[in-house]
């Protein structure tokens, strides 16, 4: 009997307590201070497509080079000239090293899939005249020479092919 009086009590106590907060008035914000709550996905929007065929290997460094603060910061203070004249593949070498490992990767991956059209086209050309310097101009944007690394040098080619 005493349990059913308590428990009595705390239900009353507990509607009690609803209906207080139901009845409160709401609390007026200033729609003035209020932050959107939203971004603006304007770091999210999508380069256009330049054409080249390695477009995007092109895009996908540039992803990996902007993850390092430092060279963002680097090629956001770059003009045009700088970018173009390969000043800036310079600063690689200042690029931590989960970058490097990154790059590093997306070089190896570049190279399997230039090797992979070439035994293509290669395989649909078996009996006519092959152009081999058509072929290794395909690898014009990367030093082929060294396929497991990204250097500077492989920036400068990107930059500048």
């Amino acid at each position: 009997m005493m349990w059913r009086t308590i428990l009595l009590r705390y239900c009353f106590l507990l509607v009690s307590c609803l209906l207080n907060a139901l009845e409160a008035v709401p609390i007026d914000i200033d729609k003035t201070k209020v932050k959107n709550t939203q971004p603006v996905d304007s770091a999210k929007i999508e380069p256009p497509d330049t054409g080249l065929y390695y477009d995007e290997y092109l895009k996908q460094v540039i992803d990996v080079l902007e993850t390092d603060n430092h060279f963002r910061e680097k090629l956001q203070k770059a003009d045009i000239e700088e970018i173009k004249s390969g000043r800036l593949s310079k600063e690689l070498d200042l690029v931590s090293h989960h970058v490097r490992t990154k790059l590093d990767e997306l070089k190896r991956q570049e190279v399997a899939r230039l090797r992979m059209l070439i035994k293509a086209k290669l395989d649909s050309l078996q009996d006519t005249g092959i152009d081999h310097h058509a072929l290794l101009k395909q690898f014009d944007h990367l030093n082929h020479l060294n396929p497991d690394k990204f250097e500077s040098t492989d920036l400068d080619m990107l930059i500048k092919a």
